[in-house]
């Protein structure tokens, strides 16, 4: 596979708008190298649960 090269930043962004699952789909890595990446560069990631609440309906908290 081709290799590709971001940057922190880039790698920041994506992290935060994609799941690492998903990411590691895109990119050829397993979800495990790509958090070890992500530690190295110093890069903090989505807490477990966290694409589970956003891609949740938002509850009506209205009474």
């Amino acid at each position: 596979m081709k290799e590709v090269k971001l940057t922190r930043q880039e790698l920041y962004d994506l992290v935060w708008t994609e799941s690492m699952l998903s990411l590691s789909k895109i990119y050829a890595i397993s979800d495990v190298g790509l958090r070890k990446k992500c530690k190295a560069l110093e890069i903090p990631l989505p807490n477990v649960g966290y694409w589970a609440k956003v891609s949740a309906p938002l509850l009506n908290t209205t009474t």
